[in-house]
């Protein structure tokens, strides 16, 4: 455990192993930002240089942190999406500049918590029983007020208030959690650095998984290929249209049969392109026994290769075991 604390916290990793980290965070942030304003603007401005900013500062005040941050601008893209759904439900008279200032509020608070306990935070998260000593429910009692204050705001548009009214509201709504969060800047903190060490885990385990998954991919691609010629060389050789387009009896195209061929495949069917002949049916039917089979023995072997990743060098061969197998007579 400390180990993996000494990697989250220390200064050994080197400049672009966080960088990709960053840069996936600065991704997803991004798409949060676009899909959580209504345009392109200062909204989105002020999302981005938030994050950006924060980031820089955690990388700061904890160098070569990248799962750190990593887990620091997952937690960001909660709270956006959070906060702009809660700011256009309860607070939709609120003026824009004064939205974007509510949702610096608590970032930049946070931000001075954490500088101010950083070498609390540092010792915390390196003892060998921090798990033990700071996991407990006690690291979470931070959610509590934070939820109330949340579901408080619902009650807010029964109010009727107008535009400055609406402001102060917001400004002071997020005024309090801001505090709460600056008082438990320390727990969230460490519950931070936990997560982080969890997304080191996982990448790590994704990492390990990518021959297997890969391998899956490969297959599962070319059964849905083959019985999309299928389906093509059954349309073509019938007399008849054995397929409904949209309703309606039709040529099936290359690419609708390729695209039926993968929504049978993953079972999915959402009816647009149907078979309409018996036969058609019977190979479809087919396509999904073998589709069901491989997700079946493909999740096993991909579970045991994550246990085991040297089992089958480990595995002796058949002759091995010939000679290593007593004999009867």
């Amino acid at each position: 455990m400390a180990d993996d604390k000494d990697r989250l916290l220390g200064i050994h990793l080197p400049h672009r192993t966080w960088l990709g980290a960053v840069g996936f965070s600065a991704l997803i942030i991004l798409m949060v930002a676009v899909g959580s304003t209504n345009q392109l603007g200062i909204l989105t401005a002020i999302i981005l240089g938030a994050v950006f900013s924060a980031a820089g500062i955690f990388l700061w005040m904890f160098p070569g942190s990248r799962f750190f941050v990593l887990a620091f601008a997952n937690s960001l893209a909660i709270y956006t999406t959070v906060y702009f759904f809660l700011a256009s439900a309860n607070f939709p008279g609120a003026r824009q500049w004064v939205t974007g200032v509510g949702y610096l509020i608590p970032i930049y608070l946070f931000l001075f918590g954490v500088w101010w306990h950083r070498e609390a935070i540092r010792e915390g998260s390196q003892s060998e029983n921090f798990r033990k000593a700071h996991f407990p429910g006690r690291l979470f009692i931070w959610l509590l007020p934070l939820g109330v204050l949340a579901a408080l705001t619902f009650f807010v548009p029964g109010f009727d208030l107008e535009t400055r009214s609406a402001d102060i509201v917001l400004l002071g709504a997020m005024g309090l959690i801001g505090l709460l969060v600056l008082f438990f800047s320390r727990q969230i903190c460490l519950f931070l650095v936990d997560t982080g060490t969890v997304f080191d885990h996982l990448f790590v385990q994704m990492t390990r998984l990518f021959r297997p998954a890969f391998a899956f991919f490969t297959l599962y691609s070319f059964i849905v290929i083959v019985f999309a010629m299928i389906f093509r060389i059954m349309d073509r050789a019938s007399a008849e249209h054995i397929f409904l387009i949209d309703g309606e009896a039709a040529a099936i195209s290359f690419t609708e049969s390729l695209y039926f061929s993968l929504i049978t495949m993953s079972t999915v069917g959402y009816g647009d392109v149907t078979p309409a002949g018996e036969a058609v049916r019977v190979v479809a039917a087919i396509e999904i026994m073998l589709g069901i089979l491989l997700f079946l023995f493909g999740f096993s072997e991909i579970m045991r290769y994550a246990r085991d990743p040297d089992a089958d060098e480990k595995r002796p061969d058949d002759g091995e075991e010939a000679k290593e197998s007593p004999d009867e007579d």
